[in-house]
């Protein structure tokens, strides 16, 4: 058995996509942005701390916990506190290359322990369309900036504002599916 340690609609939805079989538990972690750390490594650490936070609740299965990140110049670009917030982070992405960092982590559970840890991460670089101060108003208005990372929802068809993508789109939404489902093959987890 799957657990999805998240709570994030677009990774379930996802998982659901791609046929696997999976059920939700809740990670007990506060993330920190720890900048003197290289953003591959901090996602995988807040990965594996989420994942970690779950073990008591599985006897036997794997557990699977993601994080993401949006940087920018040196600087992690969280999810917006406030409306205010998140025309600010848009109108500092617009126009310009940021990078999506997602974590990986894929913990074995057997007998209600820990038995192999698998980490990776995977970065996707993103450019943002120009847009004016109106449209990111209407922007904002149309999507609820205040749960992304960014203050933008890339898998947004009707309200698409992405110039360019270069790399794994779904890494981009919160989680790296096609790398997902290749270390799920080589660990022999099945699909549904």
């Amino acid at each position: 058995m799957i657990y999805l340690a998240s709570t994030s609609p677009r990774r379930k939805a996802l998982l659901k996509k791609y046929g696997i079989k999976f059920k939700v538990i809740k990670p007990y972690y506060e993330e920190i942005d720890d900048l003197k750390i290289v953003p591959s490594k901090m996602v995988k650490q807040h990965a594996l701390e989420k994942a970690k936070s779950c073990t008591a609740q599985v006897e036997r299965g794997f557990i699977l916990a993601a994080d993401t990140i949006v940087y920018q110049d040196g600087r992690v670009i969280g999810k917006p506190k406030n409306m205010k917030e998140a025309i600010r982070i848009l109108n500092s992405l617009q126009g310009r290359w940021h990078s999506v960092f997602t974590g990986v982590a894929v913990i074995k559970i057997d007998d209600g322990k820990s038995v192999k840890q698998f980490l990776f991460s995977e970065k996707t670089k993103v450019k943002l369309k120009v847009m004016s101060s109106q449209e990111i108003k209407k922007y904002i208005k149309k999507i609820n900036p205040l749960d992304k990372a960014g203050a933008y929802a890339i898998q947004s068809k009707n309200q698409n504002i992405i110039n360019r993508v270069t790399g794994s789109l779904n890494n981009a939404v919160g989680l790296p599916i096609e790398s997902v489902l290749q270390k799920f093959k080589s660990l022999k987890i099945g699909k549904k």
